[in-house]
């Protein structure tokens, strides 16, 4: 079945090679396969997003960490340490990837290969996170490249040391769900895979992606459930019950992270689980 599991309890796997696209399932609407969002807006029950209008900058890490400059362009709902976030033809864009340092408008560069956008909201807990995306193409030299590049959404982040990550579209055609503590080498903290299976995604084609987090007891312990779903197919259900670890059972915000790809995402939902 080519399914790894490590520190976690695999409750199911998908192991597609190929996840074809499918028409969204939001609250607003149900657009026809393959049909980007256009005028929709991206909507989350706890306040709104909106990705429709002209094309614009909608923020970048510059707001982060200048956040008291008259210049910065700040977003109410996300916090964005890295990268720049446009919207381009109605839908949200990580713009062209590079590693340059990024001004109040991103025009010196955007510095979306290292892409992290997060929302200001960090009491999400059990917690269900929609949306469809397009990954355009893989970039990044050979010196750069990593097998775990591609698209990823965060889940229960507190901090860039601590969260869930659930890996959507990588390089390798794998998905994941690791569990990050603090302390450690990669960016204060440490990674744990929970598990990985095979899940390539076509690229310059419209997804649908589910993520969620919540919960549980399992056999009087406690845990956390984690399922990823792309388009309909459940591609891993896992359950953290600690391990070299303690399940992330406390709230935290839901975000995109991506590295070296160029991507669009639109129609996000963020509300409890089904």
């Amino acid at each position: 079945m080519a399914v790894l599991a490590l520190s976690g309890t695999l409750l199911s796997a998908c192991t597609s090679t190929n996840l074809s696209p499918t028409g969204a399932t939001t609250a607003t609407r149900t657009p026809s396969p393959g049909t980007p969002a256009g005028s929709a807006a991206s909507r989350n029950v706890y306040g709104a997003l909106v990705f429709g209008g002209a094309d614009r900058l909608l923020t970048n890490e510059y707001a982060h960490w200048n956040p008291t400059a008259p210049d910065a362009v700040s977003s109410p709902v996300w916090d964005m340490t890295s990268g720049s976030l446009f919207v381009r033809n109605g839908v949200g864009y990580s713009g062209r990837p590079d590693r340059r340092t990024v001004d109040a408008r991103s025009t010196s560069g955007t510095n979306s290969a290292v892409f992290r956008l997060v929302t200001k909201n960090r009491t999400y807990k059990d917690v269900r996170f929609a949306m469809r995306f397009r990954l355009l193409r893989f970039t990044g030299g050979e010196a750069s490249r990593d097998d775990w590049d591609g698209l990823h959404l965060w889940l229960r982040y507190h901090d860039e040391t601590q969260m869930y990550v659930a890996s959507l579209a990588r390089r390798d055609g794998r998905t994941a769900v690791k569990r990050k503590d603090p302390g450690g080498e990669s960016n204060g903290g440490t990674y744990t895979l929970l598990a990985s299976a095979p899940a390539a995604v076509s690229l310059q084609e419209w997804h649908t992606a589910v993520v969620t987090a919540r919960d549980i007891t399992h056999e009087g312990r406690d845990a956390v459930r984690v399922t990823v779903e792309v388009d309909g197919a459940t591609t891993l259900d896992v359950l953290d019950e600690g391990g070299t670890g303690t399940p992330l059972r406390t709230p935290g915000g839901v975000g995109v992270r991506a590295d070296n790809c160029e991507f669009e995402f639109t129609d996000v939902v963020v509300g409890p689980p089904r």
